[in-house]
């Protein structure tokens, strides 16, 4: 006998991989996501660009106040001038190295922020394109089974309200369905009792026919 597992080259029981999200999956909606997060990027930007620019603004007016009284404390004694420049390049190099801490932690923080508000939003936008994927579905007369939403995502009450309203839609159409169906069995148990001949059995056997393949088709569209 041929191993069924040899089409597809996994063992019965073993484990399938795990899916493996990617970052394009959490832009369900662009448009609507970007826009937060590129609001988001630039406002965190400007206020982290403000802050260290005040913090800067600070670090250097310490500096140049001591660089100050260095200078009036030294300058009676001209054998201080290499140790007051040594401590200016210091505070200079101080300053400089205050500037890359800022601007790495203002970078690392918009990198953050900007992360985070994707996530926030995918939980938001993944709701709202599922709702949307239903509504095209009930627009071309499909009433699945709506599958519920992921453990973490938003609008959870408007989703559960849809859910309801989905439900009892899907509910009249198998009741509509399931009417149907029966008077269909009525119909032909009554045609072969009744003395139908000729053309009047033909058109009958059609619209039986034609009401046969609409049950039919409305029981793939619950399916």
């Amino acid at each position: 006998m041929s191993d069924p597992t040899a089409a597809t080259g996994v063992p019965n029981g073993a484990p399938r991989p795990r899916y493996k999200r990617k970052l394009s999956n959490y832009l369900l909606d662009k448009k609507l996501q970007l826009r937060y997060v590129l609001l988001v990027t630039i406002l965190s930007g400007v206020i982290a660009g403000a802050l260290g620019y005040l913090i800067y603004q600070q670090k250097r007016a310490a500096s140049e106040s001591i660089e100050k009284d260095l200078q009036a404390l030294t300058q009676a004694d001209a054998s201080q001038e290499d140790f007051q420049e040594h401590v200016a390049s210091g505070l200079e190099s101080e300053d400089r190295a205050l500037v890359y801490k800022m601007a790495g932690v203002g970078v690392g923080l918009v990198i953050i922020l900007s992360l985070y508000l994707l996530i926030m939003t995918h939980k938001v936008a993944g709701p709202l394109y599922k709702v949307s994927m239903y509504f095209d579905r009930m627009a071309v007369g499909r009433l699945g089974v709506v599958t519920p939403l992921r453990q973490g995502d938003m609008l959870q009450d408007f989703y559960t309200s849809f859910k309801e309203m989905h439900d009892a839609l899907r509910a009249r159409a198998v009741a509509d369905a399931s009417a149907m169906e029966k008077a269909l069995e009525t119909l032909r148990d009554s045609k072969n009792q009744a003395d139908y001949r000729g053309e009047a059995r033909a058109n009958m056997d059609e619209a039986l026919d034609e009401l046969e393949k609409h049950i039919t088709e409305r029981k793939k569209q619950l399916a």
